[in-house]
């Protein structure tokens, strides 16, 4: 089947994994609006609300926004938590309420790995995160019908803005990585590509570890 006429949306489209898959889906012929926050900021629902307006309905679409500062648990306050419940769960149960997805459509989640190792500085991140996650299953049991799939993509350290601001000396870092070095957003990219060029179905629900072997559970 001819993707030329597909299209996709990609939140957090403009750098780092979002780019790469925005890249990587066009390479496939599939129209691609790869939107950054001056296109709709995450964190602010009267933002979101109106995006929805403007798009009724996608083939593909890839939820991806940045994430909050290192916090240790006595550092975070509630108005942290008001902004990133917003810009983390919130903003993309409305755009999944909103947005028709197309039968036989995808849906990628970007979250974190963190998700199954939480950890003790980026506690806002793994909550509400996993959060969405359990959010993302529920609506792709219900979906499953219209042929819709969805996937939890979830990422260890990639060369993005992101790690540059959370480490502070990415050599040594990647030098005690167990791959010894970091990840490439391409990856995601190609990996998304593949999913929607050959129509891979029986993944929905799944959620797929892009962490070098980072955590050490196996489940």
């Amino acid at each position: 089947m001819s993707l030329k006429f597909k299209k996709a949306i990609i939140i957090g489209g403009s750098k780092g994994l979002g780019k790469a898959i925005s890249t990587s889906l066009k390479e496939i012929k599939v129209k691609t609006i790869a939107c950054s926050r001056k296109e709709i900021d995450t964190s602010n629902i009267s933002s979101v609300i109106k995006f929805c307006k403007k798009y009724r309905e996608i083939d593909i679409l890839v939820l991806n926004t940045g994430g909050p500062p290192p916090l240790k648990f006595n550092e975070i306050n509630i108005e942290d938590w008001r902004k990133y419940f917003n810009q983390l769960f919130l903003s993309f149960f409305i755009l999944l309420k909103n947005i028709k997805i197309k039968k036989n459509g995808y849906i990628f989640y970007i979250s974190s790995s963190i998700i199954k190792e939480p950890g003790d500085s980026l506690i806002i991140s793994s909550s509400l995160r996993s959060a969405m996650s359990s959010l993302l299953k529920s609506y792709s049991l219900e979906k499953s019908s219209q042929g819709i799939t969805a996937i939890n993509i979830a990422p260890g350290p990639f060369k993005t803005n992101r790690v540059k601001q959370l480490v502070k000396n990415l050599r040594r870092y990647e030098k005690s990585l167990p791959t010894k070095k970091i990840g490439n957003p391409k990856e995601i990219g190609e990996f998304v590509r593949f999913i929607v060029q050959k129509q891979i179905k029986y993944i929905s629900g799944s959620t797929v570890y892009f962490d070098g072997n980072l955590n050490k559970s196996y489940n």
